[in-house]
């Protein structure tokens, strides 16, 4: 049984003892890991939101970006022409203000690409180690958190209750320490939970001091367009 990410109990059948140790340690690594992707898959249906691929959300990001500014780049030259019309009456003493945001989906999509950047696989240095029974049980786990070996001992098949104790104690400190340098990994990365809040936070406010330059701009442009003197008394002659 799974709780909160954890081992907390496993059921063996007295018969399982009569198998030979190397049999019992593949049916226990079998069992753990459906346990393991069955509570995941529960968590998963319960969460408040939906799991996102952080990689398939940058490409998707990428596309967007590509969108908008195409877009954006249209509107642009709309307004440049428009002011290049208003000239022939007016005076303009600003240029129309660029929208370009490709910097700030730029910056999302990296933050996306670091996250998903960062392998949960069964690399050597991803993998944690726990031991019980003084050595007689010994459980490799990489991340997931998923069991890669499972090892026990001939010495520990002696009572059912003794040898779930050892293989619930291993299978923990397994997952714990592989969890441990997972998260190291990740820091290392650039893409620790700490990190990446703060990396939000940042783009958050970039994006919003982007938006106001951009208002700002806008607003100098369309205030320093001036009529001409002239063409207001041409105006007035030929309407009297």
């Amino acid at each position: 049984m799974i709780e909160d990410d954890r081992l907390a109990s496993i059921d063996m059948h007295a018969r399982s003892m009569r198998l030979a140790p190397e049999k019992l340690a593949e049916h226990v690594l079998v069992a753990v890991n459906a346990a393991l992707e069955d509570f995941a898959a529960r968590s998963a249906d319960q969460a408040p939101v939906p799991v996102i691929d952080p990689l398939a959300l940058a490409g998707q990001m990428r596309e967007l970006r590509d969108e908008v500014g195409e877009r954006m780049w249209v509107l642009t030259n709309a307004m440049r022409l428009s002011a290049d019309q208003f000239r022939q009456e007016a005076d303009i003493a600003s240029d129309v203000p660029v929208m370009d945001f490709r910097h700030t989906f730029d910056e999302v999509i990296g933050l996306l690409e670091t996250i998903g950047g960062v392998p949960d696989g069964e690399a050597d240095e991803l993998l944690g180690e726990g031991t019980a029974g003084r050595g007689m049980v010994r459980v490799i786990s990489g991340p997931g958190p998923r069991l890669v070996a499972v090892t026990i001992d001939q010495r520990a098949m002696h009572t059912t209750p003794e040898l779930s104790g050892y293989l619930e104690q291993a299978v923990n400190q397994a997952m714990d320490e592989s969890a441990v340098r997972l998260r190291e990994h990740r820091r290392a990365a650039g893409a620790d939970p700490d990190l990446i809040e703060a990396r939000i936070h940042g783009l958050q406010e970039s994006g919003m001091d982007h938006m106001r330059s951009y208002g700002e701009a806008l607003a100098a442009f369309m205030s320093s367009i001036r009529p001409r003197a002239g063409n207001d008394e041409e105006k007035t002659v030929h309407g009297s």
